[in-house]
């Protein structure tokens, strides 16, 4: 079995345990979260630790941003109550964004093609909002989706015929 193959294997039957047990994942999707945002803090408060000497308005910034990076690493390890909110947060810009991509490529486009891809942006950007909401409703909503997408993606691998860019 090459790599690939299974590497799909192992995101469908992973996307398949997610929808499985959602509140479980929630809370593992939670802590793995929180200790990489944590992890960053680490990172900014060492690196503000580092640029004193050369700019010391940027080691303030880095030191802020990190303080920050560590409270919200920190509330987020295993709270999938907060985790889930920030992807419906997440969810909604990026779908808003979409959106408004689409509306202004539909007026400021000339091509047919072009104006049919800008017409697909914003109703993409229509689903993702509305996953969005759904992922601020309940958790499972956004286990569900998260499932669903290693699944597709995870079929797509391993049937799908990538070569690697080298």
């Amino acid at each position: 079995m090459e790599n690939k193959s299974i590497i799909g294997v192992l995101a469908v039957i992973f996307g398949i345990l997610i929808i499985v047990f959602p509140f479980t994942s929630q809370i593992v999707f939670a802590v793995i979260a929180g200790i990489g945002i944590v992890v960053f803090g680490v990172y900014l408060l060492v690196m503000g630790a580092s640029f004193w000497s050369l700019s010391k308005a940027a080691s303030v910034a880095y030191v802020i941003l990190g303080i920050l990076a560590l409270i919200l690493g920190l509330m987020l390890l295993g709270n999938a109550f907060l985790f889930d909110l920030l992807v419906s947060f997440y969810l909604y810009v990026t779908g808003f964004l979409l959106l408004f991509t689409g509306f202004i490529g539909l007026f400021s486009r000339a091509h047919v093609v072009t104006k049919g891809s800008a017409a697909l942006m914003g109703i993409l950007g229509i689903l993702t909002i509305v996953l969005g909401y759904f992922a601020l409703l309940s958790p499972v909503y956004v286990a569900i989706i998260i499932g669903v997408s290693l699944i597709v993606d995870g079929i797509a691998v391993a049937m799908g015929d990538f070569k690697v860019i080298e």
